[in-house]
């Protein structure tokens, strides 16, 4: 099962590495930030970028949640465990599990959604998306075709997210 081990904003590749280098992998299947890439206009051309797409989050599959977590609180960087009222540990929903998992899907090491390149029809709207994207077509609450993104909203941990996403136009292959 998954949880989720909340950090301070910017720190949280730090703490996945910290968690990698010094707790012992019998306890956790992989431990991971989430990033996302977007196109950026800069000098009149777009240039991709990585940022973090859950703020102040890392992930962390494990099988023993107790263990781990005695184990967390060793490490004078982690914060906490994500937990109800008392104390019991809980893990993502299956749903979540499946959206960071195709996230990640071609990036397991890096953790890095990649770009969706979007083919429109002439109305603008989506003919097809190949892409992390893809799989979330019917979650995008806001696509901004201008700036390059999509925002997708969907429950992690519990609680309702948006999260953006990265898009290229099919026009755009050729320019970038």
């Amino acid at each position: 099962m998954w949880y989720v081990i909340q950090t301070t904003t910017g720190k949280e590749e730090e703490l996945a590495g910290i968690v990698r280098r010094n707790v012992s992998h019998e306890l956790y299947d992989s431990c991971f930030s989430m990033k996302r890439e977007l196109l950026k206009r800069l000098g009149g051309g777009w240039t991709t970028v990585t940022e973090t797409m859950f703020p102040s989050y890392v992930f962390l599959e494990t099988e023993q949640p107790e263990r781990l977590f005695y184990e967390l609180k060793r490490l004078p960087e982690y914060t906490r465990l994500l937990g109800d009222n008392e104390g019991c540990f809980i893990p993502l929903e299956k749903e979540e599990e499946n959206f960071l998992d195709i996230l990640r899907r071609n990036e397991k090491e890096t953790c890095v959604a990649g770009l969706t390149t979007l083919d429109l029809d002439e109305n603008g709207g989506i003919r097809k998306a190949d892409g992390p994207l893809q799989f979330f077509l019917d979650k995008i609450v806001k696509l901004n075709l201008r700036k390059r993104f999509a925002v997708v909203e969907l429950k992690v941990a519990g609680k309702e997210w948006r999260a953006m996403m990265g898009i290229r136009l099919l026009k755009d292959l050729n320019r970038i």
